[in-house]
């Protein structure tokens, strides 16, 4: 299931649309190829519709209001690191000294890394160890910085304030790096809509064959709709400019600086 979110979004929306569709065109042309008048079976098919539909509805909440939680959860996290990252950056804007230098150019190195390699399937959040490395070279040229004559103890106590600001937003956002929605939930609500798919065409058709296609069609409508906001959701298409957009930020300031 991670491997079908990665897909462009199109080809997602595709998988979903295409044999739904299919179906729903099949079966609401065997419904009515029924006998019109036979309606003993309507309260049976009524029932069925009403559970399914009900389940559906409220898996497809769940998983909705989940991903967006999630999402919402990382890109904050996100925000705060390169906040935190920016402060730092800040620290070292007046000093004219290799130290300050040095801890830019770091600052720069990791947000390319995160940026490129972390983010990199976002909103899926993967784990780079160099970048890991890097939080421990920051580090270093954070200590070095100020064990220089050129920072006052407040400016030594706002830089060390910073930096743990800084890990613990990052640590905070490598905890995102799970499914935003598990897969488990994602193959119940892809089964839930098949079912649907398959309830909605195969539901008894009176004797106008425009409102039969208009209650099959506005069913499909509802069934994509709901799993398409999830997949655009989790979607790396959607997701990657809003959570590299701190990071865009921070390099195109600093960078050269």
């Amino acid at each position: 299931m991670q491997a079908f979110v990665l897909w462009p979004l199109w080809a997602q929306l595709l998988v979903i649309v295409l044999p739904f569709t299919a179906a729903v065109i099949v079966f609401t042309i065997v419904a009515r190829k029924r006998s019109l008048t036979e309606r003993g079976d309507d309260n049976a098919a009524t029932a069925i519709i009403r559970f399914a539909g009900a389940a559906f509805v409220f898996l497809g909440a769940f998983a909705i209001v989940t991903s967006w939680q999630s999402s919402n959860a990382a890109l904050g996290d996100i925000q705060k690191e390169f906040s935190s990252v920016t402060s730092l950056a800040q620290d070292t804007r007046a000093i004219d000294a290799p130290e300050a230098q040095d801890l830019r150019d770091k600052l720069i190195a990791y947000a390319e890394e995160v940026s490129s390699v972390e983010l990199g399937s976002a909103p899926r959040i993967d784990i780079s160890y160099a970048a890991e490395d890097m939080v421990y070279d920051i580090s270093d040229a954070a200590f070095a910085l100020s064990e220089t004559e050129y920072l006052s103890a407040d400016e030594v106590s706002s830089l060390y304030k910073d930096f743990d600001a800084f890990k613990q937003a990052r640590n905070s956002r490598l905890g995102h790096s799970s499914a935003l929605v598990p897969d488990a939930i994602m193959w119940v609500l892809l089964a839930m809509g098949a079912i649907m798919v398959v309830v909605i065409g195969l539901y008894p058709s009176g004797p106008r064959a425009v409102i039969k296609w208009m209650q099959s069609i506005g069913g499909l409508a509802i069934v994509v709709l709901v799993l398409g906001t999830v997949l655009v959701i989790q979607s790396s298409d959607v997701a990657q400019e809003a959570y590299r957009h701190p990071i865009d930020v921070f390099v195109s300031t600093y960078s050269g600086f």
